[in-house]
């Protein structure tokens, strides 16, 4: 992985210009704010399309991205 450097980069975008590899958790923390890119996982013989959310994206309205600060739960 090109961003922590410690996974296989298994992961590449074909919206991101330029060549990436990542693992999943990178590659969702680099698409933080593009939840529309196109990513492929490979699969030990090719890349295969997977998605954001297949990879544990989860995709926070408001707050600038982050999970909401108010604890509702309570």
């Amino acid at each position: 992985c090109e961003q922590c450097c410690e996974a296989e980069g298994s992961v590449q975008c074909m919206s991101c210009t330029g060549v990436h590899a990542w693992c999943g958790p990178c590659a969702v923390k680099a698409h933080r704010n593009l939840p529309f890119h196109k990513v492929q996982r490979w699969n030990g013989t090719h890349y295969q399309p997977t998605s954001l959310m297949e990879l544990g994206f989860l995709w926070h309205i408001g707050h600038g991205g982050d999970p909401c600060p108010q604890n509702w739960s309570d």
